[in-house]
């Protein structure tokens, strides 16, 4: 997989993964790309707007909300 594929993979896995439910926080779903052979996955989503973003939709999913659809991970 090239190189921004990957990437690109990495931000749209992180985005589903926030939006399952399962994980409470960005922290929780970085280890989860790690767990799942994504290395660099710790590095791509060190922002704070990232971050911010995946902590908004892992609690709306929490709260059995759906986050705000126009809005998906920036990087």
């Amino acid at each position: 997989m090239a190189n921004g594929i990957r990437a690109d993979y990495i931000y749209q896995r992180a985005q589903a993964l926030a939006e399952s439910g399962v994980h409470s926080c960005p922290a929780e779903v970085v280890a989860m790309l790690l767990a799942e052979g994504y290395p660099e996955a710790a590095e791509l989503l060190n922002s704070d707007n990232i971050r911010a973003d995946l902590r908004r939709v892992c609690e709306a999913a929490s709260d059995g909300r759906p986050a705000t659809p126009y809005r998906a991970l920036r990087h």
